[in-house]
């Protein structure tokens, strides 16, 4: 059992006691805000990356879902900080907001909205982790395009919204393509256009060389697909945000995945197909290398993105 603490509502429990009943409100109506941050060793010492950005994206989930989050932005970055200080060797913050009372109808009576940040190092405090998948999802992935309708809108919970219940389609349709032999899949809209990965934003360079993303009212606003998009230029690119017809992705010279566990990695396979010489390529190469010397505070012109405690 880990030795982590965990901050709840302004104090810090033992790792094992952060649970709440099997009848809370948030666990039976999926309910649960949440944002899952980074956190690097750099040679100015331990920092969080783009803290702000972060729990800011988090009170705009609550603001959409109807959560009454009771804290400011600057008593949570203050919070991540401490629990990044009391957690020596984290390398991940997930920061949640439920409402932990037991609750019969679909509205609470009781709305109150308990806190919980955690910071871990998974593949130390999280229950057997599958180091080789991992290890391979960071080093080359093989996507299967969505085939199966699952009714995903924007206009009924918007993909901006990192809540629980926004989850289950992209988990079973993830299920679906592991079962296949996929690491992941791509998810389509309404119309049958790309949008994303179930955790991940996806962007392609297409066959003219240009760096395309699906557009933002489609996706996940994802804090490491906005670094990239800031980044472009610092490697000689620009990217441009546009409907993605599924069709372009086999024609696609490069694929690549964007999120905060993995920072950047590459696709080399979709549907049993090599993208491009099925092998990384050179922008994402010069993009992973980028990210990964801003996140451990290699370019002092990104230091603004660091929160270091």
């Amino acid at each position: 059992m880990t030795d982590r603490k965990i901050w709840r509502d302004g104090e810090f429990i033992a790792w094992q006691d952060a649970t709440v009943h099997v009848l809370a409100q948030s666990l039976q109506r999926g309910s649960l805000a949440f944002d899952y941050i980074s956190v690097h060793e750099t040679r100015r010492g331990t920092a969080i990356f783009r803290l702000r950005d972060h729990v800011e994206r988090l009170a705009t989930t609550c603001r959409i879902v109807g959560l009454p989050l009771a804290y400011a932005v600057d008593e949570l970055i203050e919070g991540c900080a401490e629990t990044v200080r009391r957690n020596p060797g984290a390398k991940s913050i997930k920061i949640s907001a439920l409402m932990p009372s037991i609750e019969a109808e679909l509205i609470p009576e009781n709305p109150h909205v308990a806190v919980f940040i955690a910071a871990y190092d998974s593949d130390r405090d999280l229950a057997a982790p599958n180091t080789e998948r991992r290890r391979r999802r960071r080093e080359a992935v093989s996507l299967k395009i969505e085939r199966e309708k699952s009714g995903r809108r924007e206009d009924v919970i918007p993909p901006h919204a990192k809540v629980a219940a926004n989850y289950t389609a992209a988990m079973t349709a993830k299920w679906r393509a592991r079962d296949e032999g996929f690491d992941d899949i791509v998810l389509l809209d309404e119309h049958g256009n790309v949008t994303e990965g179930p955790t991940a934003n996806l962007f392609m360079v297409d066959s003219d060389g240009v760096l395309a993303t699906p557009p933002a009212s489609k996706v996940l606003l994802g804090i490491t697909r906005d670094s990239v998009i800031a980044l472009a230029p610092a490697i000689g690119r620009s990217c441009v945000e546009r409907d993605i017809a599924v069709e372009e992705l086999s024609t696609a010279s490069e694929v690549l995945l964007s999120g905060t566990s993995a920072g950047v990695w590459p696709v080399v396979r979709i549907d049993g197909r090599a993208v491009g010489k099925g092998c990384t390529g050179p922008v994402t190469t010069l993009f992973r290398e980028t990210y990964q010397a801003v996140v451990r505070g290699g370019l002092p012109q990104y230091d603004h993105w660091l929160h270091y405690v």
